[in-house]
């Protein structure tokens, strides 16, 4: 798979992420009123299993309709940390295996129809490739980052620190948080109560020349807002603005929507949207 997938220009973009098996806020895409336009694509910024939270999750129905969008509709999506962690136990990776131990791993085994276990790679790794193979080969060719010459989206963020963002380990393009964020991340931590910068924010400035949108960390953990809005960061008046997508969906604080960010071919924001389970 790529790390990167590039596009000359794509046009309107419609940009979902954080998904983690809420199909009743998924399936009302379709009825946005941009869905379906031949100059709209709809893109899937990852963490489409895996969940906290709710008694909602129907991991097969989103991962079917996603599949099916990408194939047949011209969507785009990407990895998540959550779908390497699942794409990374199938080719048999021990450790995205553990990793995903500590991420939710029973509940999704057994949403899946799975032997529930934490334990033993080979037995998930066997069943996930007899009963989800055309699943595995998606995950397999989809990339960790989508961009053209104006936007860039990516599930966690970029690497500031390396000279050239293409450079940012894919770990961090899945993972990342603080050091993406602030330009003091050394003293800020979102987990941490008391360390959380969410009255000052010094964001960090982004240096890609372009419109990055993102998800991963749910927005409450910028905001302080619990219902997870959109957050649009920017070092000053002239920085490349950078969205946060994440709604929290099945795994913020409290149950939350799937955000939806809609900008045009030069990555000018259209309009935002919630979609509410």
């Amino acid at each position: 798979m790529n790390k990167f997938e590039v596009h000359e220009q794509l046009d309107k973009v419609i940009l979902v992420s954080d998904i983690h098996e809420n199909w009743q806020a998924l399936k009302k895409i379709v009825d946005l009123p941009e869905y379906g336009k031949s100059d709209y694509t709809l893109v899937f910024l990852g963490d489409y299993t895996d969940a906290n939270g709710s008694n909602l999750h129907e991991p097969i129905k989103v991962i079917n309709f996603i599949m099916d969008q990408v194939k047949n509709h011209g969507a785009l999506a990407i990895h998540g940390n959550h779908d390497d962690m699942l794409y990374g136990t199938a080719i048999g990776d021990s450790d995205k295996f553990f990793n995903w131990g500590n991420n939710g791993i029973l509940e999704t085994q057994e949403l899946l129809g799975l032997t529930a276990n934490e334990v033993n790679i080979e037995l998930t790794k066997n069943e996930l490739n007899e009963k989800y193979s055309e699943y595995i080969d998606f995950l397999d060719e989809i990339p960790y980052a989508i961009e053209d010459q104006k936007r860039l989206f990516v599930h966690a963020g970029i690497d500031w620190t390396k000279n050239n963002y293409h450079d940012t380990a894919v770990e961090d393009l899945i993972w990342i948080r603080e050091k993406y964020f602030f330009s003091n991340f050394s003293a800020a931590s979102l987990y941490d109560p008391v360390k959380r910068p969410i009255v000052d924010k010094a964001w960090h400035r982004n240096t890609s020349n372009k419109v990055i949108v993102a998800g991963h960390t749910p927005s409450y953990f910028l905001s302080a807002d619990q219902s997870n809005p959109i957050v649009e960061m920017r070092n000053n008046q002239n920085d490349f603005p950078r969205y946060d997508i994440d709604g929290g969906s099945h795994s913020a604080d409290i149950e939350a929507a799937l955000n939806i960010l809609i900008l045009d071919k030069e990555g000018k924001e259209i309009r935002r949207d919630r979609l509410l389970a």
